[in-house]
């Protein structure tokens, strides 16, 4: 018995370990994001829900749209911000996903009144019915009892009209295979695949250890530099969901390995 408590104990020890040497570090130095901070000139609100954030934006009058529906299954900080205006989840019209992992897409099943935006190689990945991958993928795995369903795929530089509201999706992969950037309203939402720095000077990509292909994900960054460039696009904002906003697009080119 004794030594079986204490193989129990070495395995939790290895744990913490490794989360000490390995997970932790890859979350330090970044920016915090802050509940309820605004964007858009106020039609965008940050919504913190424990560890990741997801957004509202205001469409037409009595309607929203998510960036991401965030890490609890219960959506009660999503439900939340609704009630703060009065609303109710079917004030939901549209849900844009940056990628299919489950602690992004929890609370989706929520909102049955919504389209539900996605590109091609997440919509597996969102159903339950592929598996992430990275080092540490099984945490990531959306559970098949809260499967979405996808119901428009998207294609790269597609703009969505939701109401008045318009928003622009990039394809980004590199973290997953169909990750994507959002652009509305001069803030551009990154998702996972990027974040800021706390010094503000630049930003960090996506975690290698739950990502598809890190190399990738550091060139797609520089990639939609590019296209937002000879698009012309106006980016006042980058907003990612494990951190704080940065404020200029040239940053996408600070990513590095």
């Amino acid at each position: 018995m004794k030594k079986a408590l204490l193989a129990v104990g070495g395995v939790l020890l290895l744990i913490v370990l490794i989360a000490a040497v390995v997970i932790v570090p890859a979350f330090m130095g970044l920016k915090p994001f802050v509940d309820g901070t605004k964007y858009a000139d106020g039609t965008a609100t940050l919504v913190a829900d424990g560890y990741v954030s997801l957004m509202v934006l205001d469409g037409d009058p009595g309607s929203v749209a998510l960036i991401d529906c965030g890490n609890d299954p219960n959506g009660a900080a999503i439900l939340a911000a609704l009630k703060a205006r009065s609303l109710g989840p079917e004030a939901v019209k549209a849900i844009f996903l940056t990628h299919g992992h489950q602690d992004h897409v929890a609370a989706c099943h929520l909102f049955t009144g919504a389209q539900v935006y996605a590109f091609g190689p997440d919509v597996k990945l969102a159903a339950g019915e592929a598996r992430a991958k990275g080092p540490l993928p099984k945490m990531l795995d959306m559970p098949k009892e809260r499967a979405i369903k996808v119901t428009q795929e998207l294609t790269d530089g597609q703009t969505v009209d939701v109401g008045a509201l318009q928003v622009k999706a990039y394809l980004l992969p590199g973290h997953t295979g169909g990750s994507a950037a959002y652009l509305s309203k001069g803030v551009l939402y990154l998702g996972d695949s990027a974040a800021g720095k706390s010094d503000g000077k630049g930003i960090k990509p996506a975690p290698w250890l739950f990502s598809d292909d890190p190399a990738l994900n550091v060139a797609e960054l520089k990639k939609l530099h590019g296209k937002l460039k000879a698009d012309r696009a106006e980016v006042k904002t980058l907003v990612f969901s494990h951190a704080g906003s940065l404020d200029g697009v040239d940053l996408l080119l600070t990513a590095d390995q």
